[in-house]
């Protein structure tokens, strides 16, 4: 594999980015949209989870959940969150960090009806994270829900994040330890890229 050069990420860390994403699923990487996406709640404290990655593109990443989930709660209180990538077919990784803002209605909307039925009535079926007594509970549940059909428009209380990158860290292995690792900071409107040690 080439080595991964500054002029390989600038001047939009953010295109790079999208590029990477748009190889890891053209190569059929396994799970190529899901993120580790940290957040911290108003104490302080970290936690992290996997997201699955709706969209990307110059505006940012973008990923759906219900808005009484932990992940959506910690947002709510620091807009804040990091996210990795990682594809080990590929030997690449790339981290992000940055303020996080709430998706128009309409937007959530779009990303809810390119899921599948099975999805969205799972959405339906129950809040994330809430407690549930048993597997049996949670299956009949989610009959019910699908019993219902499919009605349009997003289920009650789930919300879109849009994460928009401040800071882009892009890793390349390399068998000899020499591994390539480019940050990207904007400040303003700027990008400045610049090489780390592995």
């Amino acid at each position: 594999m080439a080595p991964l050069l500054p002029d390989d990420i600038a001047p939009d860390p953010v295109r790079a980015l999208c590029a990477w994403i748009d190889e890891a699923r053209g190569t059929a990487q396994p799970q190529a949209t899901a993120m580790t996406l940290a957040t911290a709640g108003a104490d302080g404290r970290p936690s992290a989870r996997m997201v699955f990655v709706r969209a990307w593109g110059p505006a940012g990443i973008e990923w759906i959940t219900d808005g009484g989930s932990r992940k959506a709660r910690e947002l709510m209180a620091r807009p804040e969150a990091a996210g990795v990538f990682f594809w080990a077919g590929l030997a690449r990784q790339v981290r992000v960090e940055g303020p996080v803002h709430l998706l128009p209605p309409d937007e959530v909307d779009a990303h809810m009806r390119r899921r599948r039925p099975a999805a969205r009535a799972a959405a339906r079926a129950w809040r994330q994270g809430e407690a549930i007594d048993s597997r049996a509970d949670m299956n009949r549940r989610l009959a019910a829900a699908r019993a219902e059909g499919d009605p349009p428009g997003v289920p009650d209380g789930w919300v879109g994040h849009r994460l928009q990158p401040t800071t882009i860290e892009f890793w390349q292995e390399d068998p000899d330890g020499l591994h390539d690792r480019l940050l990207a900071v904007r400040r303003g409107g700027d990008w400045t890229v610049g090489r780390l040690a592995p």
